[in-house]
């Protein structure tokens, strides 16, 4: 079975991939470069992740010499990189994307590199690539989801009485569930493995859209508390990419209902809260 490198392990897309990649059969090489910054969240994901097939490095993209070994020593099948929480400056994704390109580019004179995902760069910036499967995502939310995004804001807003900033109540949602995004990925990598080569920008379309208004109410229906939260008004703002998706190639579209992804992430929510709560202040 391949071997998959992924770095930025730790974050909540990262944690989900080696999951499943693990479950999968696939031997997972996690390449942790959050250091001090890591929230309470990010080092229990670490925890969770325990297994026979993981490999956990803890070094920092930019030690090329550590990089280098850590590639030769496993020789990996397929890289994905992985973007922090929303906090994470744009450069500071681009820079991370430029030392593991450097890598990868490297790895492929020596044909042990079949595929290069990245999640979340700036469009404008990977327009041109002819190396890497860009691939960017909607409203991504799910269990062990950052206290920093949009779902997970509006649940600790109903449930603890959080303030919500910077939304309001007709802004368009569009909400793609986790374990959606993560299938689109395994399926890639099995068309990788097939033979087909992936490179370019696609999208991973959302499974629904909602106002942000309609998401509180729901997670207030499924948490059975009332909704005090009252954002202002504006103007809808929908911003539709241009970018195509992947559906057809793979055979797979996100499917999964708001209600239901958020009944899955309430109930680990609700096992969870106090590392949440805690978090906020992190």
């Amino acid at each position: 079975m391949d071997r998959v490198m992924v770095v930025g392990v730790s974050t909540f897309k990262g944690f989900h991939l080696a999951r499943r990649l693990l479950k999968e059969g696939y031997e997972v090489i996690g390449i942790d470069d959050e250091g001090e910054t890591k929230t309470q969240l990010a080092r229990q994901r670490l925890y969770v992740l325990s297994h026979p097939l993981f490999h956990l490095i803890q070094t920092d993209v930019a030690h090329r010499p550590n990089m280098r070994q850590i590639a030769t020593m496993y020789e990996p099948n397929h890289v994905i990189l992985c973007s922090g929480s929303s906090n994470v400056y744009q450069h500071r994704k681009i820079e991370r994307y430029e030392q593991v390109k450097q890598l990868v580019t490297n790895q492929k004179n020596r044909m042990t590199i079949q595929s290069f995902i990245t999640f979340d760069l700036p469009v404008e910036y990977t327009r041109h690539s002819s190396l890497a499967l860009h691939i960017v995502t909607e409203d991504v939310y799910g269990p062990w989801d950052d206290s920093t995004t949009l779902f997970s804001k509006a649940v600790l807003a109903i449930d603890q009485g959080h303030r919500m900033v910077g939304y309001y109540a007709t802004d368009i949602v569009k909400a793609s569930y986790i374990d959606d995004v993560v299938e689109t990925v395994v399926r890639v990598i099995r068309l990788v493995q097939s033979g087909l080569s992936l490179v370019g920008q696609f999208r991973i379309d959302a499974s629904d859209y909602v106002h942000v208004q309609t998401l509180l109410t729901e997670i207030g229906h499924q948490l059975h508390r009332p909704v005090h939260v009252s954002l202002p008004m504006r103007d809808h703002v929908f911003q539709e990419t241009d970018l195509p998706t992947l559906e057809v190639m793979i055979g797979f579209r996100p499917l999964t209902p708001l209600h239901e992804g958020l009944r899955k992430t309430l109930e680990w929510y609700d096992t969870y809260q106090t590392m949440m709560k805690e978090d906020m202040s992190t």
